[in-house]
């Protein structure tokens, strides 16, 4: 298999898309107590304290999906689908890790429900991998007359 790079336009649209789409299903699981119009970013729930509007959670959630986006496209770039998906599964749970330790030591209010938390970053590996390996262009091979 030939080396490919990182290609910006499906990295950008795979964390939107699953920036998107736990916008949605914010704990990755629609049997979770989270409702789309609950504040949180990658299943953290946003002290109401900190007075921030909807739209500034939807903007901050959506800027942590594009670099988590790019982390996870860069990882899975060269690896083929299934093993891309599963990578990305990884990784995320890999964010979640770093995620943890910048909430524990900077912001604290955010933490708690780590579980649903663990598992949404897991999911957003996953939905990032499948679709960033699902959007990348191909090159066609040449074909002789």
């Amino acid at each position: 298999m030939a080396k490919t790079h990182l290609q910006a336009i499906p990295a950008i649209a795979a964390g939107l898309i699953a920036g998107v789409i736990l916008l949605i299903v914010p704990h990755a699981s629609p049997w979770e107590s989270l409702t789309p119009f609950m504040p949180a970013i990658l299943g953290r729930v946003v002290p109401a304290a900190w007075g921030v509007s909807m739209l500034g959670i939807i903007v901050l959630h959506l800027a942590i999906s594009l670099i988590y986006g790019f982390i996870i496209s860069l990882a899975v770039v060269n690896v083929r689908e299934l093993r891309a998906v599963v990578l990305g599964g990884v990784i995320g749970l890999a964010l979640y890790v770093v995620n943890h330790g910048i909430v524990a030591m900077w912001l604290p209010a955010m933490k708690g429900n780590e579980i649903s938390v663990l598992i949404t970053h897991i999911v957003f590996g996953l939905i990032a991998a499948g679709a960033y390996r699902g959007l990348l262009r191909r090159r066609v091979p040449a074909t002789s007359p």
